[in-house]
């Protein structure tokens, strides 16, 4: 674990009329996402290392399986001075990931493909949300490239959304089998 995670602490509970926090090392804090949550130090929910293998370090306030919704931060290693990091909540077996700046980047890319590996491979997750706000100038391009991924458009209207104002969801649905699910928590 590196030293800078040991001192990141949550003080609220999660909640998902919340958006997920961007942590202390990302290029998304402090003022980057609007409408996310910025880590505060205090003595509450400190945050986790739940899983590290080679480029991916997943993180959360919680450890899985939980009954209330848990912040999990996906960093993922580019170089050695710079990682890309995608944002989440996860509650009942549903992970919302918040799209950060430069999504479209190929590290970003490569990162979201360990996210989506590790999520399938060691966590019960049925559904997989990415959301984005709708002002975002690169909006088209989004919707374009996470499409082309496999992700489906989500109704704003859709009762199993988050109350969040001015987002689009799209949905990376993940088939299981029964025998796929992980029997132990990571």
């Amino acid at each position: 674990m590196l030293p800078c995670y040991k001192s990141i602490i949550y003080k609220e509970q999660e909640d998902l009329t919340l958006r997920p926090r961007c942590c202390l090392q990302c290029s998304e804090s402090p003022g980057g996402l609007q409408g996310g949550r910025s880590t505060e130090q205090g003595d509450r929910d400190q945050l986790q290392e739940l899983y590290s293998d080679g480029n991916l370090t997943v993180l959360a306030t919680a450890p899985l399986p939980h009954q209330n919704p848990v912040q999990l931060d996906f960093h993922f290693c580019l170089t050695p001075q710079t990682s890309a990091h995608w944002h989440g909540l996860l509650h009942d077996r549903r992970l919302f990931l918040d799209i950060p700046r430069r999504a479209l980047d190929q590290g970003n890319r490569e990162s979201l493909t360990a996210t989506l590996e590790y999520v399938e491979e060691k966590t019960n997750v049925g559904s997989v949300f990415v959301n984005f706000q709708n002002d975002r100038n690169d909006r088209g391009a989004l919707l374009r490239a996470f499409s082309y991924m496999g992700f489906e458009l989500v109704r704003p209207d859709d009762p199993i959304l988050p109350p969040w104002d001015n987002v689009i969801f799209m949905v990376y649905p993940l088939e299981r089998d029964l025998g796929d699910l992980p029997s132990e928590p990571p």
